[in-house]
């Protein structure tokens, strides 16, 4: 993308001084008494599209939401790690000070679910008060809508997605969490009429408390969802049978069954892209911020998927902690293309004296840390091996790292070495490393098909790996010496 990301992947921390400033660009909002989460709430909304994110934003402002004892750095990672689910409202940033944090989200026009559904009550109020005779025939049949039928079951569909989501997520870092206040009032609609659930901080997380306690927590979202669907559908003819095979039932995932089984009767599509891109900003599906990446519809979908999910660079950089998931065709993991199925080994060289090869050590590091692990950059976390001077000899550490990362899964490895280079071969102690036995090693991942390779050292040769796509990135050129320096 051209453009430098409002959203990467993270919720953002503001200042102080940002904050005042986007808090001028919004008016406020009385909160009702019953929508408010964790203590007060207070709701701003900008009056127009803020610079920057090119979008109305909300501001909702919340006591402190956070329990126990944690420390500074426990409490920024669980407020940066939001939640990311095209059927979840997305927290971009958020401002934090000793009393209370506030969550900056996309507005959307829709309204609340509640606000539609008082719409048909009050609609439905004033036929009931009309004089009898002046009832036209077809009033007495069909109840006042303000969301058509298929609408209805959409949207159910949707919030049971989501919550089924917080319950059960993919494989990944975070770790399974209940709601504790699924309700209308909490319920976002786009401009089409898709929904968004408002979701800033866990009822309970698992192992944050007991397990029967978090069972129970989900047991009564799934009892919440219930009684919301009792409300959300009470006006609606056709609700009785959707009603009772829903209370049948005791997880979200057999509420999503029994809700999908309905819209494919019916013909209902899952989700309802924006329209008439041309008059619209194209906007990722997910954090509804950013400029969709074209070329991320190529990513791993099912072959039968209609309507892709449009998705941003920043979305799906973290998704070690947010899988993306598609709207369609509810793929459990769309694969990032950067991080997703990699693996790094990381090898340091040595010298005779003691100080330099702490130096090398101390290179793959902070490269490690500052580049290779970083989740907004490659974000290889799970295979990551270093190679260095230890009681294990350099031919036993590199003969398992190969063979560990030896598998169906990685598909792209990256390649770090530091130390000393000179006629083809690499100077690990006393193991000689040749520049062919290496690509030797590479050569055979089979599974390999994408090679990275960083070497800061003397003399680096160009490595022959075939057919394999390689990026290698030399310190100097093939016939130049590289500096060892202070770091």
């Amino acid at each position: 993308m051209d453009e430098r990301l409002a959203f990467n992947g993270k919720a953002g921390k503001l200042d102080g001084r940002v904050f005042s400033k986007l808090k001028l660009l919004c008016r406020p909002v009385k909160a009702r008494q019953d929508n408010a989460q964790q203590g007060n709430e207070t709701t701003l909304v900008s009056k127009d599209d803020v610079p920057f994110y090119n979008t109305r934003l909300v501001l909702r402002t919340v006591e402190k939401p956070w329990t126990g004892d944690l420390s500074e750095e426990e409490i920024e990672n669980n407020l940066e790690q939001i939640i990311l689910h095209y059927a979840i409202v997305p927290q971009v940033a958020y401002y934090r000070n000793k009393q209370t944090v506030s969550f900056v989200a996309p507005y959307f026009g829709g309204g609340t679910l509640d606000e539609v559904i008082q719409k048909e009550r009050d609609k439905t109020a004033a036929v009931e008060t009309e004089i009898p005779s002046e009832r036209k025939p077809e009033i007495t049949l069909e109840r006042p809508q303000t969301l058509e039928w298929k609408d209805k079951l959409r949207i159910l569909y949707q919030i049971c997605r989501a919550i089924e989501y917080l319950h059960q997520p993919p494989k990944c870092e975070r770790k399974p969490a209940s709601h504790g206040n699924i309700c209308m009032q909490n319920v976002l609609l786009d401009e089409q009429k898709n929904d968004r659930l408002l979701f800033l901080t866990p009822k309970s997380v698992e192992g944050g408390v007991g397990e029967e306690q978090f069972q129970e927590d989900k047991n009564k979202d799934v009892h919440a969802f219930k009684e919301m669907t009792h409300d959300f559908l009470k006006q609606s003819r056709k609700k009785t049978d959707v009603l009772a095979r829903i209370q049948r039932v005791v997880t979200m995932t057999d509420i999503k069954k029994e809700l999908e089984s309905d819209l494919r009767g019916e013909g209902i599509n899952w989700w309802t892209p924006l329209q008439d891109v041309g008059k619209t900003k194209e906007k990722c599906e997910i954090c509804c911020v950013n400029k969709p990446e074209k070329t991320f519809e190529k990513l791993t979908h099912d072959q039968f998927c209609g309507s892709k999910i449009q998705m941003c660079v920043g979305c799906l950089r973290n998704w070690q902690f947010n899988p993306v998931k598609c709207h369609t065709c509810d793929q459990d993991k769309i694969r990032s293309p950067v991080g997703d199925g990699w693996c790094a080994i990381m090898i340091a060289g040595t010298d005779e004296k003691q100080d330099i090869t702490k130096r090398f050590e101390d290179d793959i590091e902070k490269l490690k840390d500052r580049v290779i692990t970083k989740a907004t950059l490659m974000g290889v976390r799970n295979n990551v091996v270093t190679v260095k001077k230890s009681n294990t000899t350099y031919g036993e550490q590199l003969e398992k790292a190969f063979n560990n990362v030896d598998t169906p899964e990685i598909t792209t490895i990256v390649l770090v070495y530091s130390g000393h280079h000179w006629d083809g071969i690499f100077q690990l102690d006393t193991y000689p490393l040749k520049d062919s036995e290496l690509e030797m090693k590479i050569n055979g991942l089979k599974h390999v098909t994408k090679v990275i390779v960083f070497l800061d050292c003397c003399y680096p040769k160009k490595f022959n790996l075939g057919d394999k796509a390689v990026l290698q990135i030399n310190a100097v050129t093939s016939r130049q010496k590289a500096i060892c320096g202070q770091a």
